[in-house]
């Protein structure tokens, strides 16, 4: 079990009977941005959602401990299944010091008010998650007005980053939606491959499209190795492969030239991702200036 769900289980222990669903997610959202939790990049991120802060990686996990007999999702409430408490604890027994400190503080200022209280503390101290949020009753005077940036050909990868933390720097660029130029969208990595992105893009109000056709084959990267070989590809793609994919790369223009999109890959390091060059014959062929998020 990862760190990270022991947490939870720990506020779920903490909080001594069933926790409301919004108000399990906002006691870890405080765990992240107010204790000593947060230096950990591991723990839970989160995005603007319909209640406020909201983390889809949570909620994945919260339902795998469900099935793995830890933990009751009700109708709206969480809790410790009482049969398997002990589990729980021998878990919870797992997290040093400053962890258990940290859901401690965190349950002792938090834990006790209403959903009400909570809600509109955390919107008026941390407005920016507070804009998508369905509660109006509860949003803050000062709501921050979501950013819009103008068009260009932009790229995004999401290597080493949590679909949440993901997502959340797209809306924090003025990103409308993305441009998926995967071959193969499949991905380990949950909220990477392609289903699950479209899903979540669309429950954050993004646009998802997806051009297969713009991508690089497995077969073309089985012989990469370092920065060298990558340049070699990433030649071949520009000069050889772009020219036979005229129509696609027509529509990936005027998709880019309507709004703010993001084109999509894995690779953090852009120089070794052919997003690169493919932004770059975007932005020749649409008048485009060319942006690397």
């Amino acid at each position: 079990m990862l760190n990270r769900q022991r947490l939870i289980l720990a506020l779920l222990d903490r909080m001594g009977g069933p926790i409301q669903h919004t108000m399990l997610v906002k006691l870890a959202f405080l765990l992240r941005h107010e204790t000593a939790v947060g230096q950990d990049r591991t723990f839970y991120q989160f995005v603007p959602y319909r209640h406020g802060p909201f983390s889809f990686a949570l909620y994945r996990e919260l339902d795998s401990l469900r099935r793995d007999g830890y933990v009751e999702h009700g109708e709206r409430s969480f809790s410790l299944i009482p049969r398997t408490k002990r589990l729980s604890l021998d878990q919870i027994e797992r997290l040093n010091s400053t962890q258990v400190e940290a859901v401690d503080s965190v349950v002792t200022e938090y834990g006790r008010r209403t959903r009400p209280a909570l809600l509109r503390d955390v919107y008026q101290r941390y407005p920016w998650y507070s804009i998508n949020s369905e509660e109006e009753k509860y949003l803050p005077d000062d709501l921050p007005e979501p950013p819009r940036r103008e068009v260009a050909a932009y790229t995004v990868g999401y290597e080493g980053k949590s679909v949440d933390e993901f997502f959340n720097g797209l809306l924090e660029a003025g990103m409308t939606g993305l441009l998926d130029v995967r071959a193969n969208p499949a991905s380990r990595k949950y909220g990477f491959a392609k289903r699950s992105m479209s899903r979540i893009a669309g429950n954050l109000g993004l646009v998802y499209h997806h051009l297969p056709e713009l991508g690089i084959t497995g077969d073309h990267r089985a012989s990469l190795s370092d920065f060298e070989s990558y340049q070699r590809l990433l030649d071949r793609y520009e000069r050889t492969m772009l020219p036979k994919r005229t129509r696609h790369l027509r529509e990936a223009t005027s998709l880019l030239k309507s709004q703010p999109l993001a084109l999509l890959c894995m690779e953090r390091d852009v120089r070794c991702c052919h997003r690169g060059r493919l932004a770059s014959r975007i932005a020749d062929d649409g008048g485009l200036r060319v942006e690397h998020l």
